[in-house]
């Protein structure tokens, strides 16, 4: 049975998630915690998300500890919209992933009156993006907030109602406790109702027009969400004539020049990735090219819409690979009025 398991990681590596879900379900007996977890994750990301939440907490009744599987349950909780169990479940990426540390004591929901908060950036740009929405809410409890993040978002940021800054280090820091950032709708009981988007904004562009194009993904993510060669690229490219949203083409320093572009543009077409965080957080109109599967919580598989970004479309790959499917989507789309999502984008 073993071998069977192990052939349905090499198939579920290989990104062959019928053959691997064919092999785990055979095997399921053999060891459940391994299997059943690796089955909630082929579950998640082809959206069956009921029975992924099912397989995932059958798992958890056998070993509670199993941080993966929990981990899993969290995201797929999260896009259940189940968000106080999901959040906490989601705490388990810090012993997969890298973990943001301070000198200070760490705050888990306590009064905040009268008290200096140091709020630490995690993850990739999109998340941060995703996950300032809430530093306004911190800041209508605490006496300060200081938020470090990633230096290209800190001209973007530095609105919100916090100190906003890329610090080397946080060895000097002197707030009274501190938060990692994806934790933070923990402790304050929030969801995307709590903290709607649009949540940034742009200076006012003297008139709108055109539509923005970003098909490069993130190195960050170990499956980056990015067209996957130059035919498709050309193919997407040949629909209209885009204007191009990629740093190195345009110049912008940081996020804050983007937001200033997309503020001049009827709407955005991008890859699942921070520019697409962008758009949603300026409530821009964005038509968000998703591959199969998708691993991202805040995508749910409903419908071609999130929660978290009222103005943000998702236009999804029937099948994994099916790029053709989504540019004749795309091309239909696109001949759709700009505001057909009702969404108006925020300026400063």
């Amino acid at each position: 049975m073993e071998s069977i398991f192990n052939e349905g990681v090499a198939h579920q590596k290989a990104g062959r998630l019928e053959e691997a879900e064919a092999c785990y379900r055979q095997v399921i007996a053999w060891n459940p915690v391994w299997v059943l977890g690796n089955l909630g994750v082929i579950l998640r990301i082809t959206g069956r998300l009921d029975e992924a939440e099912a397989v995932l907490r059958e798992s958890l009744a056998i070993d509670p500890t199993h941080a993966q599987t929990r981990h899993t349950l969290g995201m797929t909780l999260l896009q259940l919209g189940k968000y106080a169990e999901g959040w906490a479940l989601y705490e388990a990426r810090h012993e997969l992933l890298y973990r943001p540390t301070a000198p200070l004591t760490e705050w888990r929901g306590e009064s905040l009156r009268g008290k200096r908060i140091l709020v630490v950036a995690e993850q990739g740009l999109g998340d941060q993006i995703l996950f300032s929405r809430f530093i306004p809410l911190v800041a209508q409890q605490a006496a300060e907030v200081r938020l470090a993040v990633a230096r290209p978002l800190v001209g973007l940021l530095s609105q919100l109602p916090a100190e906003v800054f890329n610090p080397p280090n946080l060895n000097g820091e002197t707030a009274d406790v501190w938060a990692s950032m994806g934790s933070v709708p923990r402790w304050l009981g929030a969801g995307p109702d709590d903290a709607p988007a649009p949540t940034l904004t742009a200076p006012p562009a003297a008139r709108r027009e055109g539509v923005g194009l970003m098909l490069q993904g993130g190195d960050r993510n170990p499956n980056p969400h990015r067209v996957p060669n130059p035919v498709i690229a050309r193919a997407i490219r040949g629909l209209r004539t885009f204007a191009p949203l990629e740093p190195e083409v345009t110049g912008a320093k940081g996020f804050a020049d983007t937001a200033a572009l997309i503020a001049g543009l009827e709407r955005v077409v991008s890859v699942d990735t921070s520019v697409a965080h962008l758009a949603g957080s300026l409530g821009a109109p964005c038509l968000v090219l998703m591959s199969r599967p998708a691993v991202d919580w805040y995508a749910n598989w409903k419908d071609d819409r999130t929660p978290w970004y009222p103005s943000m479309r998702f236009i999804r790959q029937r099948a994994p690979g099916d790029w053709a499917g989504v540019i004749a989507d795309l091309a239909k789309a696109l001949q759709e009025p700009a505001g057909a999502s009702g969404a108006e984008l925020n300026h400063s």
